[in-house]
């Protein structure tokens, strides 16, 4: 059985267990943990909802209460909060905190609207760890560390750093660590290591270049740089650690472009990285060397951390994959692609085309030179997610974004669709991640005993051939004939090419009607414009370009004179004959 999946429509929140059955649960809350009341019903519209990191909560806003629900099928109550009007729920990394952010009340200056909730604790209490004020829904949360250990809030141009141990864990008028840099920072973010880092980022200003700089936690004042990197055109940033926490990717965005290519800015991308706790055997950084103007669509790390992939440059955009020092080790062919993921397990790719995009999707095999094994199509896809097993994709079409086709898939990375539910209007989807730690009792952990890979649920690893397919998307293709969601990775055969002169030739002149087959030929059948496949129509595309090189290359055989632009595309040849191959075309090439 694979991870269940989250769903939250406009009036309720719906569970369903993951592949082969998808069998719908409907979380309720019963009998509490805490007061040992009976069964108790949930009335009203669920405000917001969320699914902890770690697996093991679940937690819905009501405008009177926020409801936390654990257990195998969320059968049970672990707490019921009375806050009102909370709008924005955040779980910490490790799942053991919870931040709630309520609306501001406009007659109450007074009112400390965000609290942070200790779950992690027996019984867990109904008074909140800390409580403080945001007015705005942007930033609001805190930043906890991987394990929980630290928190980190921003107070004005400095960072106070907590350990979140004993009774004054949230204690930030003595805090553990504080970071003040030289020029006030306006992004920050701490790393997922065991060993937790700092990285701040400092825009560029009045003819100063922006900053980008890693920083250790020590006690005290922190004074020390790991790694730090200079540059300009950079008025905002976008911020990603790997998972081991040692190298960071800054995504650097301007309010304008100068060139005027393009409506959203300039973009450029910055590693980097340090070897040994706190950076003590060094560091690097660079700008990642992306050969192609335009903008940059996606970036996302491998999860074994010493990989990432760009989607850059006007389309159709530039798909390339790094490693660790900004070296480029893998390129795909151009592509209307916007969308890279890499599954958990570290073997597949997505590379998708969303957006206003047409929704076509490749899977990447990382293990075999990055080899596309499947493709099919997912228009009008909003969200896009691996499962935590890495053998199942999550794609939906959600409010408001869309409000049509609202539904959810589940395909199988072969490129089957194995399950779909269609909704009239669909909020938001997510997978449950498998707890990584021993629970105890009742959504507690053990201290630090974490399960091995083998003890966690994971996905059914299974061929093409073996999957089972949910009724519920035959009746789906019956009643969309025009939404395929069959695989489309098979490539169709294109069969020999025949230039004009030849088709016509099998016409009988002065009629439309074809000649009748001659006894030694075999005919062979005609494609029409509607039963087309894209890969044929590229096909076509790259075999008269071929057919134009070869004219280039016999006017250059009889000693004429091309012009610069002639030249280069007589030696496009071989990038065309690559991407024919890729594309499956096995015929011979084409005599001019």
């Amino acid at each position: 059985m694979s991870s269940q999946l989250f769903a939250r429509t406009s009036s309720s929140v719906e569970v369903f267990q993951g592949y082969p059955s998808f069998e719908q649960i409907t979380p309720s809350n019963t009998k509490s943990q805490n007061d040992g009341e009976g069964e108790s019903e949930v009335e009203g519209k669920v405000i917001q909802s969320l699914l902890s990191p770690c697996g093991r909560f679940m937690a819905k806003s009501y405008e009177n209460k926020v409801i936390l629900l654990i257990g195998e099928n969320w059968e049970n109550t672990l707490i019921e909060l009375p806050l009102k009007n909370v709008y924005d729920l955040k779980f910490s990394p490790s799942g053991n905190f919870l931040s709630t952010w309520e609306r501001p009340l406009v007659d109450d200056a007074e009112h400390l609207n965000c609290k942070i909730w200790h779950l992690n604790e027996h019984p867990v209490s109904t008074e909140p760890k800390y409580s403080y004020k945001v007015s705005t829904q942007s930033s609001w949360t805190l930043q906890f560390s991987q394990l929980d250990d630290y928190a980190i809030k921003s107070f004005g141009k400095e960072l106070r750093i907590v350990k979140l141990t004993g009774e004054n864990a949230f204690n930030f008028d003595k805090p553990f660590a504080t970071l003040t840099p030289e020029q006030p920072f306006t992004t920050y973010q701490i790393s997922p290591a065991e060993h937790p880092t700092i990285c701040t980022f400092t825009k560029e200003k009045s003819g100063k270049p922006a900053q980008l700089t890693i920083w250790p936690i020590t006690t005290g004042k922190i004074t020390k740089q790991i790694v730090t990197k200079q540059f300009f055109k950079a008025d905002s940033c976008h911020l990603k650690w790997n998972s081991l926490g040692n190298a960071i990717l800054c995504l650097t965005t301007t309010d304008f472009d100068h060139s005027n290519k393009s409506y959203y800015g300039e973009n450029n991308l910055y590693l980097l990285s340090f070897q040994g706790v706190n950076g003590s055997l060094g560091g690097e950084s660079v700008r990642v060397p992306l050969g192609k103007e335009g903008p940059i669509h996606d970036f996302q790390w491998s999860p074994t951390s010493r990989q990432f992939g760009v989607i850059y440059g006007f389309m159709p955009a530039t798909i390339t994959f790094f490693d660790l020092k900004g070296n480029a080790i893998h390129s795909l062919n151009e592509q209307r692609k916007n969308t890279l993921e890499f599954a958990p397990n570290g073997k597949y790719i997505l590379v998708g085309g969303f957006g206003n995009l047409q929704g076509s999707v490749d899977i990447l095999d990382r293990h075999d030179k990055f080899r596309c094994i499947s493709k099919f199509s997912a228009a009008n896809t909003s969200v896009c997610k691996w499962s935590p097993g890495g053998e199942f994709i999550l794609t939906a079409t959600t409010s408001p974004r869309l409000r049509v086709d609202n539904g959810l898939k589940v395909w199988h990375y072969s490129g089957t669709l194995v399950f779909v539910k269609e909704y009239k209007e669909l909020l938001k989807v997510d997978w449950r991640t498998d707890c990584p730690f021993r629970i105890i009792k009742d959504g507690y952990l053990t201290n630090g005993n974490k399960l091995k890979d083998e003890e966690l649920r994971q996905d059914p690893k299974l061929k093409k051939h073996q999957l089972e397919i949910h009724p519920v998307v035959t009746q789906f293709n019956l009643k969309n004939p025009n939404k395929s969601s069959s695989n489309s990775g098979a490539k169709k055969p294109a069969g020999a090419y025949k230039p004009p002169h030849a088709r016509r030739a099998n016409v009988v002149p002065g009629t439309n009607k074809p000649r009748s087959p001659q006894p030694t030929s075999t005919p062979i059948p005609q494609t029409t414009a509607s039963q087309t496949s894209p890969e044929e129509k590229k096909i076509r595309s790259l075999l008269k370009k071929l057919r134009a090189i070869d004219a280039l290359k016999v006017k250059q055989a009889e000693g004429a004179k091309l012009e610069n632009t002639q030249v280069t595309k007589i030696e496009s040849e071989p990038k065309i004959l690559k991407e024919l191959e890729l594309l499956g075309w096995k015929g011979e090439k084409i005599d001019s």
